[in-house]
C-alpha cells in the first residue's frame, strides 16, 4: 500500500496549513527561482519548502 489514498496521507493533509501534500512542481518553482537572477541577493540562507508544515 502506498501513500496516496492511505490514512497517513489524510493525516498529512490535515496537518498541512495549505491543505494538500506537496507536488514536484512546488519544489521545482523554488529551485527555478533560486537558480535565477531574481535570487541574486540571497546568500548563505537555509530555506524550508514545506507548505507551512513544521
Amino acid at each position: 500500500m502506498g501513500f496516496i489514498g492511505s490514512d497517513f496521507e489524510k493525516q498529512a493533509v490535515a496537518n498541512t496549513p495549505i491543505g494538500r501534500v506537496g507536488q514536484p512542481t512546488d519544489i521545482a518553482k523554488v529551485a527555478v527561482f533560486l537558480a535565477s537572477d531574481d535570487s541574486s541577493w540571497i546568500a548563505g540562507e537555509s530555506r524550508t519548502v514545506s507548505g507551512g508544515l513544521k
